[in-house]
């Protein structure tokens, strides 16, 4: 019986593998010449060496695999599933007592497998190949790219200072009109700094050109003072406040995890930190679904082939990318919490698929 078991199961395996790669390769392949495309006038008008234009589809390759590796699935699925059961040969192991949720477990393990490296892409191959096809976009397709910075910045450190800033110009390390309200439990009563710039490295915050304001009982101020140059010591991963250099799309998930950290010491709205947090986890766990979502559509239509298989895996994966792409914005904007907007995707698909397979499978 063992042995019978183990035949079907590298059966059911080997039918799948082939279409699983095809989908790979292909869906790739039109992601590609999609990525050109919108190149393409950049190209010819700028030049870019086709170097340049490899290297920048490489870089882009890894972030290909969130899209491609679920979808191939589903693909793979209903087009292997499919032919079994347009060939008889569903029937005829159901015949030999082998039902078709027993068919189901090898692809399901696979895909678990799948979600396992998925996972480990997003973790930091992915957001380092995201930051650096950016990188090159910025350098050799757009001329002159804005400097990063932020406006009208507030924040405040674990030691009572509070801080509020007009402008930070990134990439000078440069921050504009600074103000900062010190109630630190070094000192009896609030200080208040102002300063026309200030200057921050990885541990420290250096005021120039400002005016200290001491206040007293009455909250007048007692004394105040000008001076060129003030430095205020910051805890180290206060640096990530500063540096912004990356998108939460580009960050790795450890620095990701850092920055959420420090930016709710600090009093920072780290939605988009978050939302990116829990949306890599459930892009790996789409894996599944997907291929839950492969055997509904088996069981519900019974259609299988090249054709019906990549119909049915670009419906569904248009909407639930669409999907996500939305939900991804309620999450920033605040309309969804961070958790939902990633998940509800999922969800929904997730719940949509597992009651179609609960009642049909029971008939198989």
């Amino acid at each position: 019986m063992s042995m019978h078991i183990k035949t079907y199961h590298k059966y059911i395996f080997s039918e799948i593998l082939g279409p699983f790669f095809l989908g790979i390769f292909g869906f790739i392949l039109v992601m590609l010449i999609q990525i050109l495309y919108e190149f393409s006038d950049f190209i010819i008008m700028r030049r870019v060496s086709f170097e340049v234009v490899l290297k920048l589809l490489y870089y882009k390759i890894p972030s290909l695999f969130v899209f491609v590796i679920p979808v191939s699935l589903l693909f793979a699925i209903i087009f292997s599933f499919g032919r079994l059961m347009r060939d008889g040969e569903i029937f005829a192991m159901r015949s030999s007592g082998i039902y078709f949720f027993s068919l189901t477990l090898t692809p399901l393990l696979f895909s678990i497998l799948l979600s396992l490296i998925l996972w480990f892409f997003t973790y930091s191959l992915i957001p380092e190949s995201n930051y650096r096809s950016n990188r090159l976009i910025q350098k050799y397709f757009f001329l002159n790219p804005a400097p990063i910075k932020g406006e009208n910045v507030f924040f405040h450190d674990e030691e009572g200072r509070y801080y509020y800033v007009k402008k930070i110009i990134e990439n000078r390390n440069v921050m504009q009109n600074v103000l900062v309200f010190d109630t630190s439990s070094s000192n009896k009563y609030p200080i208040i700094y102002t300063a026309e710039e200030a200057i921050w490295n990885r541990d420290s915050l250096i005021l120039k050109n400002g005016v200290v304001h001491h206040l007293g009982d009455d909250s007048f101020v007692v004394w105040e003072g000008k001076f060129e140059e003030f430095k205020i010591n910051l805890p180290q991963d206060f640096m990530y406040i500063f540096y912004r250099d990356r998108t939460p799309q580009e960050m790795p998930t450890n620095e990701l995890k850092k920055r959420i950290n420090v930016y709710k010491k600090a009093g920072i709205s780290a939605r988009s930190y978050l939302v990116e947090n829990y949306l890599r986890i459930a892009q790996s766990i789409a894996v599944p679904i997907f291929a839950l979502m492969g055997f509904s559509v088996i069981l519900l239509t019974g259609r299988g082939g090249r054709l019906w298989g990549t119909a049915f895996s670009i419906i569904i994966a248009f909407f639930y990318y669409g999907f996500n792409i939305i939900a991804r914005s309620f999450g920033e904007y605040a309309v969804f919490s961070p958790f939902l907007s990633a998940w509800l995707p999922n969800i929904t698909l997730g719940s949509l698929s597992l009651g179609v397979f609960i009642w049909k499978v029971r008939k198989w």
